[in-house]
């Protein structure tokens, strides 16, 4: 079984404990989590949050690898030797160093189709722009959400959907289609998807945001299936 590297935070953190429960009840048994401090401090707040909250009580990233058994690591980048032949999976992490991403396969999900939703809140952005909703899984590159596609899955929309069904829905495929990509990157014919004239986008502004639900109705009306 393939050796594996997940980069995230060093803190409580949902996807990372998402990913490597979905690691561990896979039968990976050779995982070792690098944890980055993550500086950044949100100064603004969406009006609709998308992501899933931290509700319960998962443990810190340290103690579930301990009790995962999994190896932890904690520091900068450039701290870790982490070997060439493991495949790093993105489960939290800024822009990474050039050299890093040509001498790792390192795997990102991005919840979003690509090309045509790139960059933050993918997934309100294609409500707003009419675009599939979806998540791909692609191997990190000198493009932002471009370059060597793994797959690209588009989730069906329901008429019956509220905006954070769907949501959570995008969320667990996200998760679901990291751990696939393992298995999938080098036995799939890697798709070339360049950037084209999809713009990455920032995250939405509140004039636009303001409007999100009232969308989501509009974009079930067009594309919503019955279940």
């Amino acid at each position: 079984m393939k050796k594996i590297g997940v980069l995230t935070y060093p803190v409580k953190h949902r996807k990372t404990f998402d990913l490597l429960s979905l690691l561990k009840a896979n039968g990976y048994k050779d995982v070792k989590v690098y944890a980055i401090p993550f500086h950044y401090q949100k100064k603004k707040f969406p009006i609709y949050q998308h992501r899933p909250e931290m509700n319960y009580d998962i443990p810190e990233t340290e103690a579930l690898c301990k009790n995962f058994e999994y190896e932890y690591e904690i520091g900068q980048l450039d701290d870790f030797a982490i070997e060439e032949d493991r495949i790093v999976l993105i489960a939290g992490a800024g822009i990474l160093p050039e050299e890093f991403v040509k001498s790792h396969t390192v795997i990102n999900a991005h919840p979003g189709y690509i090309p045509n939703c790139r960059g933050l809140d993918a997934f309100k952005w294609a409500i707003v722009e009419d675009q599939p909703i979806g998540v791909t899984t692609h191997l990190i590159g000198e493009y932002v959400d471009a370059g060597e596609v793994i797959e690209r899955r588009e989730i069906p929309v329901y008429s019956s959907d509220t905006f954070h069904a769907l949501a959570q829905r995008v969320y667990e495929n996200e998760v679901s289609m990291l751990v696939e990509a393992i298995s999938k990157y080098d036995e799939a014919t890697l798709e070339i998807m360049l950037p084209g004239d999809y713009e990455v986008h920032k995250r939405m502004p509140p004039e636009i945001e303001e409007s999100l639900l009232h969308m989501f109705e509009e974009y079930k009306k067009k594309h919503g299936k019955e279940r």
